[in-house]
């Protein structure tokens, strides 16, 4: 159990770090060579009751969901969308530990949202002694909020969703005339639609419709130079999707297959051998892609003396690759994520 480990753990003077899925910077919970350091993950860890999984009506009418912290997006999202529900803000790919996300200043690509531990209402918490309580004091939430693991173990989280009635998946691509201030805010404000105020932003790049909510950027200056192709992978909601948008809108028809089908699909790693794609989304974050049957992550080692020529590859290839997920996952499921797969990786977020 969770707590006879931390019994063990505190009896031979080891330390305990908390790990979640380890996806966007892997190592950094331990290297591996301290034998002092016991780490516990909630990869295969059940909760009972509303803490394993519950939604309930507020007196606002609102909905909140608890969930297990050792979920994934993936396995919060498998619930609540198929109700037409979802988190203020979330993450490009499912892989991150809800527990993770938490502890941790994880963002999502929300023009208004902030840090999506910021609609954690409430955690289901164990001490160092093994003692479990439930933290709903908002006094005492902003300290467990991004605690990276110091205050204890975070075993159960409820977090505020909000309803969306209609969402528009969708990607738009422009190579730039200039790198210049001018036709990057254009690209902002016209091109990505985004819903920011003009009063903080610069008068360059004319006015936007601001009708997308959400907006993840990319920009390849490698092969693009002092005229890189800059991408959006953006969202619209409600009232704001296009009417002849030629995707999905709604909840899928089939949305509980759908998801199944990502869930159940086999995986196999070099680690722990063969398992379900939600299995191994929850112990490694996000499962290997593999290309005629090799995994992508072996390839990169084995061509570490091309770092030049693979750069331009793979910059080209996530540009490219973009519209094709998005639209997948868009008529699968249509529940923002659009990244199920992604090659071993370190993330890092440059804030505009």
């Amino acid at each position: 159990t969770t707590s006879g480990l931390l019994a063990y753990a505190r009896g031979k003077g080891y330390k305990v770090r908390i790990s979640g899925a380890g996806h966007s910077a892997g190592g950094i919970v331990t290297d591996g060579k301290d034998d002092s350091v016991v780490v516990m993950s909630l990869a295969e860890y059940t909760a009972s009751g509303e803490w394993e999984f519950g939604i309930k009506d507020m007196p606002d009418g609102s909905k909140r969901a608890t969930a297990n912290a050792g979920w994934t997006q993936f396995h919060l999202y498998e619930r609540v969308r198929p109700l037409g529900f979802f988190l203020p803000a979330q993450t490009a790919g499912y892989f991150f530990s809800l527990g993770g996300i938490v502890a941790n200043s994880v963002h999502g690509g929300s023009y208004k949202a902030g840090f999506v531990h910021g609609y954690a209402t409430r955690m289901r918490v164990m001490h160092y002694d093994g003692t479990v309580r439930i933290v709903d004091d908002e006094e005492e939430m902003r300290y467990w909020r991004c605690s990276f693991g110091l205050l204890g173990i975070i075993l159960g989280i409820e977090f505020q969703l909000e309803k969306r009635e209609a969402l528009q998946m969708y990607s738009v691509d422009r190579k730039l005339d200039s790198w210049s201030s001018e036709e990057f805010w254009k690209f902002i404000k016209q091109d990505a639609e985004a819903d920011m105020p003009s009063e903080i932003l610069p008068a360059e790049g004319g006015a936007g419709t601001r009708k997308a909510w959400n907006g993840e950027f990319f920009a390849d200056f490698i092969n693009g130079g002092d005229t890189p192709k800059i991408a959006v992978y953006a969202q619209k909601a409600n009232s704001s999707v296009d009417e002849n948008f030629g995707g999905q809108l709604g909840i899928p028809e089939d949305i509980h297959e759908q998801y199944a089908t990502i869930k159940n699909r086999g995986v196999t790693d070099g680690w722990h051998g063969q398992m379900s794609w939600g299995e191994a989304a929850r112990r490694d974050g996000s499962p290997p892609i593999k290309i005629m049957g090799m995994g992508v992550n072996d390839i990169l080692d084995g061509m570490k003396g091309l770092k030049g020529p693979m750069a331009h590859v793979m910059s080209d290839a996530a540009m490219t690759s973009i519209p094709r997920l998005a639209r997948a996952l868009g008529n699968k499921v249509n529940d923002g994520f659009f990244l199920t797969h992604a090659p071993a990786a370190l993330a890092a977020s440059y804030f505009v």
